[in-house]
């Protein structure tokens, strides 16, 4: 059988998702921090970490979905 060309394999991105996210809210001039339960994690007032990617952007309302592979990209707004 021959082998599959590397061309019609299917994409994957250079980063995780956990990283790419934030830098192509910044390229579009949204403001990213933590998300809540990530900050009070990180300052240990909690024990609980989002199941997936949750970003907080302020009181901007964000109508794009960025996901890749089944992974979606939560936004949260304080």
């Amino acid at each position: 059988m021959p082998k599959p060309s590397p061309a019609c394999s299917p994409a994957s991105p250079s980063r995780p998702l956990e990283v790419l996210a934030p830098e192509v809210l910044k390229k579009l001039g949204i403001p990213v921090m933590p998300s809540r339960l990530t900050q009070d994690y990180n300052a240990g007032r909690g024990s609980q970490l989002p199941a997936g990617i949750v970003l907080n952007t302020g009181k901007r309302r964000i109508a794009r979905r960025l996901s890749f592979n089944g992974q979606a990209v939560r936004y949260e707004r304080a």
